[in-house]
């Protein structure tokens, strides 16, 4: 597995922020970070679609799927429980770059449009001057589907055809963006649209020559291909690829996908360094959401579930000798919360349309520099976007997952849903000593089941308000 190499310092600005690091300084820096010359950074935005945290070196992965972003993670800060608002792309993204769960966004499930009277991280950059520019290779993230808003330069470049390699042409458009020297400061999106499924976008030379520990495939047993995109327990048909029987054939080309759009991701961070706006930039990486690969019957899979192997993604931020190097949060973050860290960071305007309560995230920004105990216990969401829209709270090392009474979330084994009703139920999991979420431990601690409770009963009563009921 390769080292990671960080990205290059920024001279004195580096050494003082060291200097008062080492002398036990714990206070942040005032808001907003401006670079050296005394104006706000460049920024570059990358979310990457269904990616897990833990198939990367930078989270303990053995198998070198990302030389770059482990670089990435070695020079700022690494996030190990930052938490998606959505186990899919639409609703998620929304609250990335809103701030708002889905009841405010109105993005309840994918396809869903971004209404035009809520304020982006994209307007509110223009506003304060920015040149910006998105690129996005999800068709979900279309400009159809309102996801331009605040773009003075918006592409898609998302390919109709499943599994044909589209980050390439990605990096490439917004390579030429930057060509085109963007007057400063600027902020460039890009969504990159692999891992997503099919995992037949990149060659499988890419991972041919990974070596893995057996505990990566499980028991590694033929799996039964399912008859349509839905099912648990089986390979969806749009997973489904020729000689493709188990679960290493599936794992090692999930692999090789996250391995080709690192070298994308390197692609952007390498012209940073050649076009000497390395210093200048805050670099921001994550996910929309994650994927379920073997687990809890969701094959390969995404969106039915709210367990944390589609809810937990990356969450990296770096900005030389701005940013200290190295620095691991564990405390946990949502999606909801990185528009307002931004906008504290960046010193962007709020957002007014949005009412009195602009944001239902929290900016954590100071978090970027020392810890806050008082953190730890926020509970941060996620909806599920299914019919009856479980949900999922985490507090305090804790996760319920609520599923209402109705529609079920999830298909029967093998067939997708028939609308029949299903009873509500609860699932209490203590995420310490339980983070695979095989337990349900809901009947041996009522206490915290109650407390839980009373987030959920809050969360629904706060959230389905403003959007009309």
């Amino acid at each position: 597995m390769s080292t990671p190499v960080p990205r290059r310092p920024a001279g004195v600005v580096c050494l003082v922020l060291a200097a008062l690091l080492a002398a036990g300084c714990e206070r942040a820096p005032d808001f907003p970070l401006q670079t050296a010359a005394g104006r706000p950074p460049n920024v570059l935005l990358i979310t990457i679609d269904s990616l897990r945290p833990d198939h990367l070196g930078a989270y303990g992965y053995p198998v070198p799927t990302s030389p770059a972003i482990d670089g990435l993670a070695v020079a700022g800060v690494r996030f190990t429980q930052a938490i998606a608002s959505a186990p899919e792309t639409s609703p998620a993204v929304a609250s990335l770059l809103t701030g708002l769960y889905q009841y405010r966004s109105r993005v309840l499930f994918n396809r869903g449009t971004l209404p035009p009277h809520l304020t982006t991280l994209a307007e509110s950059a223009r506003a304060a001057g920015y040149a910006t520019a998105g690129f996005a290779g999800n068709l979900l993230l279309a400009a159809q589907h309102g996801f331009d808003q605040g773009f003075a330069h918006f592409e898609s470049f998302a390919k109709l055809k499943p599994g044909a390699a589209a980050d390439d042409d990605g990096a490439k458009a917004a390579l030429a963006w930057l060509d085109a020297a963007p007057p400063a400061p600027w902020l460039l999106w890009i969504h990159f649209v692999h891992p997503h499924g099919p995992y037949v976008s990149a060659d499988a030379a890419v991972s041919a020559d990974f070596e893995y520990p057996p505990w990566v495939f499980g028991d590694d047993q033929p799996l039964i291909q399912g008859p349509s995109n839905v099912g648990l327990g089986v390979v969806p048909k749009y997973q489904q690829v020729p000689g493709f029987t188990r679960p290493r054939d599936f794992i090692r080309r999930y692999d090789g996908e996250i391995r080709s759009t690192d070298t994308q991701v390197g692609r952007l961070l390498d012209a940073l360094d050649a076009r000497g706006e390395s210093d200048d930039t805050l670099v921001v990486l994550t996910a929309d959401h994650g994927e379920s690969l073997l687990e809890h019957r969701e094959l390969f899979q995404h969106g039915w579930f709210v367990y944390d192997t589609t809810l937990r993604v990356p969450l990296i931020l770096s900005w030389p000798g701005v940013l200290p190097a190295g620095r691991v949060v564990e405390t946990q973050v949502s999606g909801v919360d990185l528009a307002p860290t931004l906008h504290q960071v960046l010193g962007l305007p709020t957002p007014g349309a949005q009412g009195p309560r602009p944001f239902d995230g929290a900016s954590f920004g100071p978090l970027l520099f020392r810890d806050e105990p008082s953190a730890d216990q926020r509970a941060v969401f996620a909806v599920g976007a299914r019919q009856n829209h479980p949900f999922a709270v985490r507090w305090a090392g804790w996760k319920l997952i609520h599923t209402p009474a109705g529609r079920p979330p999830v298909p029967v084994p093998r067939f997708p849903p028939q609308g029949f009703d299903t009873p509500e139920r609860f699932e209490l999991y203590n995420l310490r000593t339980d983070p695979a979420e095989l337990a349900n431990v809901a009947h041996k601690h009522p206490n915290v089941l109650q407390a839980m409770q009373h987030y959920v009963t809050r969360f629904r009563q706060t959230f389905r308000k403003p959007a009309g009921g």
